[in-house]
């Protein structure tokens, strides 16, 4: 299950056939289709997520969800996806093996890093807090997850307690 499925009881999983997908962190983009927008018509999840608000596919390590009708996060799961990895349009060399200074290498440093029951998170913050991408890795050392998402998890004040984040927000 992935890391947003909670939000909604609305769920249904999709047979891609093979399909891969292109996931752009430096845009904000799954395929054609940016966070925080319509899902593209060119996209092969777009049909599913106007009868559902979430699109999973295990078999690609992949989750999509709306709110709205607009595309609200994507979710990775590292181990198992099945994809390209873009930053502006460029290729970019992450996958579950990537460490914490990989990321870093290409993000820099991030607005928040919280290192905590054992795990690492990476939160780096985009327009004012408006747009989230998130690097976990769940034993500290190997990359997981990676979550983009529009308001993300500390846009809201009680997360950002909660991570014990000291910085002011938004973040410039």
């Amino acid at each position: 299950m992935g890391l947003f499925s909670f939000l909604s009881s609305s769920r249904r999983g999709l047979d891609t056939g093979g399909t891969t997908f292109d996931f752009d962190l430096g845009r904000f983009r799954v395929g054609q289709t940016s966070i925080g927008h319509h899902p593209s018509e060119h996209d092969h999840f777009s049909d599913e997520l106007k009868e559902s608000a979430i699109f999973e596919d295990e078999k690609t390590g992949v989750e999509l969800g709306t709110r709205d009708g607009v595309l609200d996060y994507a979710f990775l799961n590292m181990e198992h996806f099945r994809g390209r990895i873009l930053f502006n349009g460029g290729s970019l060399n992450l996958g579950a093996e990537s460490s914490e200074d990989d990321v870093k290498k290409v993000f820099g440093e991030p607005y928040w890093t919280d290192r905590s029951d054992g795990e690492l998170i990476l939160f780096y913050e985009y327009s004012g807090g408006t747009l989230e991408l998130q690097f976990e890795f769940p034993d500290s050392t190997n990359l997981g997850f990676i979550t983009l998402s529009r308001s993300g998890i500390l846009s809201e004040e009680v997360q950002r307690k909660r991570y014990g984040v000291n910085k002011p927000w938004p973040p410039r």
